[in-house]
């Protein structure tokens, strides 16, 4: 029974890094039966008294058991010094737009424009003025040029046209070709497309 003892004391001594010592004197009067606790350095730990060893079995489990419980509750502390993360916040809703922009295309529900040249107003502010011009097969008459005192800037959105602007020569614009008129240069419009729309974004500068 004793060396059953011995075996599970010492067990459980080096699971917390310590050894068993224990007695084997059987002298009268001395230790047998005692035990004692030291480091992995051999430096006394537990057990030790002036006679020998002084520790009983039980004193060696008490001491071992009480070892490991301030060993957990020093490990239980350490985790609950760790800050926890905090929980992100939740996004805030996006408001709602209280401004809803109009938005319209130039290219929807064009005029036919099959007896005349359809304009309308897109825009006009202080110093400029903006329209959408829909032609289909019309062209300027020869004695009877366009001009105006202002600079003019117009866009080919859609179709086909020819033009002349005073001492030049004929131009083909084509959707995406712009040209600036200078205010008081004469100008024509010598051509537009006949099988489909011709759409023009004119601005006039300074009007």
């Amino acid at each position: 029974m004793a060396n059953e003892t011995t075996e599970k004391l010492r067990e459980m001594a080096a699971h917390r890094g310590l050894k068993l010592v224990a007695s084997r004197r059987r002298k009268a009067g001395g230790d047998f039966g005692k035990y004692g606790l030291t480091d992995a350095r051999g430096e006394e730990v537990f057990g030790f008294g002036g006679d020998g060893l002084s520790a009983s079995a039980d004193e060696i489990e008490a001491h071992l058991r009480g070892a490991a419980s301030s060993a957990w509750g020093s490990s239980a502390k350490a985790v609950e010094a760790i800050p926890r993360s905090k929980p992100k916040p939740e996004p805030k809703p996006k408001p709602k737009p209280r401004f809803r922009p109009k938005v319209a295309n130039l290219l929807d529900k064009l005029p036919a424009a099959k007896r005349t040249e359809v304009f309308a107003e897109l825009l006009k502010v202080p110093g400029v003025r903006i329209e959408r011009i829909v032609s289909r097969g019309q062209a300027t008459p020869e004695d009877a040029p366009m001009v105006q005192p202002h600079d003019e800037w117009v866009l080919l959105l859609e179709g086909a046209a020819g033009m002349r602007i005073e001492d030049s020569a004929d131009l083909r614009l084509e959707p995406g070709d712009h040209v600036r008129i200078a205010g008081g240069q004469k100008h024509w419009v010598t051509w537009t497309a006949k099988d489909r729309a011709t759409v023009w974004l004119a601005v006039h500068l300074g009007e």
